[in-house]
C-alpha cells in the first residue's frame, strides 16, 4: 500500500515480516547440487502442505521453497521491492490483472491435467463458450494494449464467495431480541450487507483488514439502490461494483468510516475462529473460511485435519452462512508465473508440472478437505461429483432434498443433482461451497482498478487512520493550551529571579 512518508516505511517494514521468509533473485537451478530450487508463495494456510512433500518424493530433482503471505496488497509489495523472485504466484483474479496489466508474469503454456480436469463453467478453450475467467480481459497498464484472456495468465485454484458468517445463537444476539429467524431474513435479504451499519449489531462483527474486499462492502451498501434494481443486467451491475470514480471512493471512504465504530474490528485470518470461540457473532467472510468456521463449530478436528467427531450439543457452535439478496462478490483465486521464469529452463518445466500435480483428483480433494476451499476442478469422469456426494450426499430414503450442482459441471439441467441433509444445505456448507445459480447469476467479479489504484490504496489510508473524537481533540487543545500557558508562565518567573538575583548581586 501507499502510504505518506511515515506509512510507506511502516508498510515497507510489515510486508518484509508478513512474508515468511526472503526467496532468492537466482531461481535457476543450482549447478553445484544438480536441484531445481521451485520458489513458491501462497496466501497462508491455503493448501495441504503435505502435497509438497509428496511432490519433492515424486520428483527427486526438485526442491520446492513455500513461502506465504496475507493479503494481495502485501504480496505486491513485496514483489515491488524486487528483492525476490519466484516461480508461482497464488492470488486473486483482480490481482492476476493487475500483474499481466504491468507485464510482470507471463502466459502460462503446456498444462494438460489442468485442462482436462478444469470446471468448463470457469475456464473453457471452446471460444464460443467461454467461462467466468476467460470473460476478463487483460489490458496492458501503459498504453491500453490488448494482452489477453485473463484465464491466458490465471491458472485457477479456488473460487468461492464473499459474504456472512453468523452464529444466531450468539448470547448478546439473544440479548438484544435478535432470534434466529430475524437474523436468517435480515441477513439474506436486500438489507443483509447494511446490518454491518446497524446499531444492533454494534461491536460482535468483525470486516476484512483487506483493502479490496471492504472496499466491496462500501460499494455493496452506498450503491444498494442500484444493486437491488431488478431491470438492471448482470453486466450493469458489475460495473457498478468497479466504479472506482471520484465521487464513488469518496462515498465509500465515508461509509467505511462510519462502519468503524460499529464493529469489533479488522481481520484477516482471526475471524473464523473468533466466531467460534464466540468472541464475536458475525463476520464478512470467504465462503471457505465459513465452512471451516461451520465445521469447527460442531466437530472436533482430527490429525488430519479433517472433522467427523461430533461435539456434544453442550459445545457445538451453529454457525450459518449467508449471502445478501443485493447480489455479492465471487472470487478467483489462481497460480500465475512470473516473467523471470523463462520458458524451457527447468524451473518452467517444473512449475507446469506442479500446476498439473495440483489439479490431479487426489489432490483436488486433499486440497479441498484441508482448507474447506471449492477448488477450479470438476474432474473428466465425474470423480469430483463423486466426491461431493460422499461427503454431503444423503440416502434417498432418508429426509433429503434435491440439489442441482450441474452448471458447475457443464452438464444440462438435472444431470448432478444431489440429495442432501437440509441441515447441511441451506446456509450451510453445500451451498456455502456451491451456490445456486440463481446465486450465481447475481454476483459480481473484482476488476484491477489499472491507474486509480492508487487513489483506492489512499481511500484506504484514510479509513485505517483512527480520526480522533471530537471531545478529544477538545480535550488535546485544551492541554496544548494549558501548558504553553504553563510554559510561558514558567520563563517569566524564571525571568524575573534572574533578575532579582542580578540585583542582588550588585547590591
Amino acid at each position: 500500500m501507499k502510504f505518506k512518508l511515515l506509512n510507506i516505511f511502516s508498510l515497507g517494514l510489515l510486508s518484509l515480516l508478513t512474508i515468511t521468509s526472503c526467496a532468492s533473485k537466482d531461481v535457476v537451478s543450482s549447478e553445484d547440487d544438480g536441484i531445481t530450487y521451485l520458489h513458491v508463495l501462497n496466501a497462508e494456510d491455503y493448501i495441504d502442505e503435505e502435497l509438497l512433500t509428496q511432490f519433492e518424493e515424486e520428483n527427486p530433482g526438485v526442491k520446492i521453497i513455500y513461502e506465504t503471505f496475507d493479503t494481495n496488497e502485501t504480496m505486491y509489495n513485496q514483489l515491488q521491492t524486487g528483492k525476490a523472485e519466484y516461480d508461482l504466484i497464488n492470488c486473486s483474479e483482480y490481482m492476476v490483472q493487475r500483474l499481466a496489466s504491468e507485464k510482470l508474469i507471463q502466459k502460462v503454456e503446456g498444462l494438460k491435467t489442468y485442462y482436462k480436469n478444469v470446471s468448463k463453467f470457469l475456464v473453457n478453450e471452446d471460444t464460443n463458450n467461454p467461462g467466468k475467467i476467460d470473460k476478463i480481459s487483460v489490458y496492458s497498464k501503459t498504453n491500453n494494449e490488448y494482452l489477453g484472456k485473463l484465464s491466458e495468465y490465471a491458472i485457477g485454484y479456488m473460487w468461492g464467495t464473499l459474504g456472512i458468517v453468523y452464529n444466531p445463537y450468539y448470547d448478546k444476539f439473544v440479548e438484544r431480541d435478535l432470534n434466529k429467524d430475524y437474523l436468517v431474513e435480515l441477513l439474506n435479504s436486500n438489507d443483509g450487507w447494511s446490518s454491518f451499519w446497524n446499531k444492533k449489531f454494534k461491536g460482535v462483527q468483525s470486516i476484512k483488514d483487506s483493502m479490496r474486499d471492504t472496499y466491496a462492502l462500501g460499494i455493496l451498501e452506498v450503491y444498494k439502490d442500484k444493486f437491488n434494481n431488478p431491470n438492471l443486467s448482470l453486466e450493469d451491475k458489475n460495473k457498478i461494483f468497479n466504479s472506482h470514480d471520484k465521487e464513488t471512493i469518496e462515498l465509500v471512504k465515508n461509509s467505511l468510516i462510519d462502519l468503524k465504530s460499529n464493529i469489533f474490528g479488522f481481520e484477516v485470518d482471526s475471524g473464523k475462529n473468533d466466531i467460534v470461540t464466540k468472541k464475536i457473532g458475525m463476520n464478512l467472510a470467504w465462503s471457505g473460511d465459513a465452512c471451516f468456521s461451520i465445521l469447527k463449530g460442531e466437530f472436533y478436528p482430527g490429525d488430519d485435519e479433517s472433522y467427523e467427531e461430533e461435539k456434544p450439543e453442550s459445545e457445538k457452535t451453529k454457525l450459518y452462512y449467508a449471502l445478501p439478496k443485493t447480489g455479492a462478490n465471487i472470487w478467483f483465486d489462481a497460480w500465475c508465473m512470473p516473467k523471470n521464469v523463462k520458458k524451457g529452463s527447468k524451473n518452467y518445466d517444473y512449475s507446469i508440472k506442479f500446476l498439473d500435480f495440483l489439479s490431479e483428483i487426489d489432490s483436488v480433494t486433499s486440497n479441498m478437505s484441508y482448507t474447506g476451499y471449492t477448488s477450479f476442478m470438476s474432474g473428466e469422469n465425474n470423480e469430483i461429483f463423486d466426491y461431493i456426494n460422499e461427503e454431503f450426499g444423503q440416502d434417498e430414503s432418508e429426509k433429503t432434498i434435491k440439489y442441482d450442482i450441474s452448471y458447475f459441471f457443464n452438464g444440462n439441467k438435472g444431470d448432478y443433482v444431489l440429495d442432501v441433509d437440509p441441515d447441511s444445505f441451506e446456509g450451510r456448507t453445500m451451498k456455502a461451497q456451491y451456490p445456486t445459480i440463481d446465486e450465481i447469476n447475481n454476483l459480481f467479479v473484482m476488476e484491477d482498478f489499472g491507474n486509480d489504484n492508487n487513489k483506492i490504496v489512499q481511500m484506504w489510508e484514510d479509513v485505517k487512520v483512527n480520526p480522533l473524537p471530537t471531545f478529544v481533540i477538545v480535550l488535546l487543545v485544551a492541554f496544548f493550551v494549558i501548558t504553553l500557558g504553563y510554559l510561558g508562565t514558567y520563563q517569566l518567573v524564571k525571568k524575573y529571579k534572574v533578575k532579582k538575583r542580578k540585583e542582588l548581586r550588585k547590591n
